[in-house]
């Protein structure tokens, strides 16, 4: 039975989810039809039903049973989601564990594009390589995380995928528990703007609260954000990229990422180029990815530049690994994206895996947001209620202005509004003068370690 349930899941889970498709579809053509009464409307009706406290409260009664009900916490496993930045801030998971149990065998899954940026954990008994690097779980996967899960006879298993259901890798006889069950907790949360309502820090506090229950941690809470470990190749490939397209020193180094996985988190091309145009203007060097969802994107921002501003900006190639990719970040001064992963590579904190490399872990994170809420993604160093950045730099998130921005927009995968609206009001005056205010409070500090990647 359990096998046939898995054959079942031949097509990629999002087109299967016809109600979700259907709920969102509607969500995104009442707003297209009625912007802000719609936005208004949507808000309060689902933040009053989804984070409802009585809801929380089913949904922690049922938590409580299955803890209750486990007889050993010796091993864990933690299934993370496939997409880069969830694997990476899900670690988070990782130290509420060992807050309670140093010692138990806790086993965390990656994506295979982000495993060479998280093993090496040393809060992980073993990481391992599992998704195949799609954005969905695919059939081979959830089988094979059957077979782990059967083999290996964890005692509990955090899932924190909302494409992978309990029923279809677990036996009801193990202990398995769903971050979607605390999907109230976090809508609720959102209505309080002075609580840290990041997904990583949430994921933390579900770990801790779950743990409560049936044991005495060991240690006070400690959670600062999350960590990538990086490899001495990854370090001396974007060393190498760096001397390579022959970067100025002394000058100030952007990393500019125009990408993200969808239009409704990528700032308009027109609009981006705006915002480049001005930070070439800071007298600055600016690494510009090439993009992967809109192939091309920074070499066509590149090109709409005047000729005196475009031989500062580097194209950095759609195919340096993501561990150098990560390297290179700590070797900027600044990274600017939208809602995405490398988002949240850039917010971690980067240690050496061999110890032959300090990192800096001084590059400062502005993010700029259109229809996903920034609390829950984003980070800042001086808004209530926002998780910082994990560097000895300041971090800012900027919520573009937006007449249709919703709750549901959380959900930007499954909507469809055919314009997006998600950047109508943004102000670039204030995004660059707070690069550029930055930047300028650097200029008289005494040079650092970075200086080497240049010689």
């Amino acid at each position: 039975m359990l096998k046939s349930r898995i054959k079942e899941r031949k097509i990629n889970p999002i087109v299967q989810n016809k109600l979700q498709k259907f709920f969102f579809d509607g969500t995104s053509r009442l707003t297209r039809r009625f912007p802000r009464a719609g936005s208004r409307f949507l808000d309060l009706t689902l933040q009053s039903m989804v984070g409802n406290p009585l809801l929380a409260a089913l949904f922690y009664s049922h938590n409580r049973r299955v803890m209750q009900r486990l007889r050993s916490f010796q091993r864990f496993l933690v299934i993370p989601d496939t997409h880069i930045g969830d694997a990476v801030y899900s670690q988070s998971v990782l130290t509420g564990l060992r807050d309670f149990f140093p010692d138990a065998h806790v086993d965390y899954l990656a994506n295979e594009a982000v495993y060479s940026l998280i093993e090496g954990n040393p809060e992980a008994t073993r990481v391992l390589s599992f998704f195949s690097g799609s954005s969905f779980p695919s059939t081979s996967d959830l089988k094979t995380l059957q077979d782990l899960i059967q083999t290996e006879r964890y005692d509990l298993c955090l899932n924190f995928s909302p494409f992978i259901k309990n029923k279809i890798v677990v036996p009801e006889r193990w202990g398995i528990l769903n971050f979607k069950t605390h999907g109230a907790v976090i809508l609720r949360d959102e209505r309080d703007a002075s609580l840290v309502n990041h997904f990583s820090y949430q994921s933390y506090r579900f770990t801790r609260n779950l743990l409560a229950l049936v044991a005495t941690p060991v240690r006070e809470e400690r959670f600062q954000g999350v960590r990538l470990t990086l490899t001495d190749s990854a370090v001396e490939q974007a060393r190498r990229f760096v001397c390579d397209v022959g970067l100025a020193r002394g000058v100030p180094v952007i990393l500019f990422n125009p990408d993200t996985a969808s239009p409704f988190t990528r700032m308009p091309f027109e609009q981006q180029a705006d915002l480049l145009r001005r930070l070439a203007a800071l007298k600055v060097s600016i690494l510009l990815g090439m993009g992967h969802t809109d192939a091309g994107i920074g070499v066509r921002l590149k090109a709409s530049l005047p000729s005196f501003l475009s031989d500062q900006v580097k194209i950095i190639p759609v195919d340096l690994a993501l561990d150098a990719y990560s390297a290179l970040i700590d070797l900027c001064d600044v990274f600017i994206s939208g809602d995405t992963g490398p988002l949240h590579l850039a917010a971690a904190r980067k240690f050496s895996r061999t110890g032959r490399y300090t990192f800096r872990n001084r590059t400062a994170v502005l993010s700029f947001f259109g229809a996903t809420p920034a609390r829950m993604s984003g980070y800042d160093s001086f808004q209530p209620g926002y998780l910082p950045a994990n560097q000895d730099a300041p971090s800012w998130s900027y919520t573009a202005g937006s007449p249709c921005r919703n709750i549901s927009c959380l959900n930007k995968m499954y909507k469809t509004c055919p314009t997006v609206r998600c950047f109508e009001e943004v102000d670039m005056d204030g995004l660059v003068r707070r690069v550029s205010t930055y930047l300028e409070s650097l200029a008289h500090q005494v040079p650092d370690r970075r200086e080497s990647a240049f010689l």
